[in-house]
């Protein structure tokens, strides 16, 4: 955990060093010190159909998704981290923002848990 899923109009691809955005986005999530380098997922989401303030224009959104537990303090400075990593990354795109969801643990099942159970 972490699930950070990067939504883009897949129009940006080719001028984004995809590669180096997700490695970038990995560090900025584990610079928070809330999770295991092994444990971050990181992934592009590239979309098709959009409007940024009613016309198609470039944006970047961030999703992540972790277990609940996790402080307001330290939810906040996980989205500040990866804002920067992604204004760092792409100063020309205007339109990047960041959320941070909770998942509630009850309602959370992985491969791990069920092998548990097994």
């Amino acid at each position: 955990m972490p699930h950070c899923v990067i939504q883009c109009p897949s129009s940006m691809l080719a001028s984004i060093d995809v590669p180096g955005l997700l490695a970038s986005v990995h560090m900025a999530a584990g610079q928070s010190a809330l999770f295991e380098s092994g444990d971050i997922k990181v992934r592009m989401l590239p979309v098709e159909h959009y409007l940024v303030g009613g016309n198609p224009g470039p944006f970047i959104h961030l999703e992540c998704s972790l277990l609940s537990g996790r402080s307001v303090e330290q939810r906040q400075n996980l989205a500040q981290l990866l804002a920067k990593a992604l204004c760092t990354v792409l100063p020309e795109v205007e339109m990047i923002s960041v959320e941070v969801r909770e998942i509630v643990r009850a309602a959370y099942c992985n491969r791990a848990a069920l092998e548990l159970e097994l």
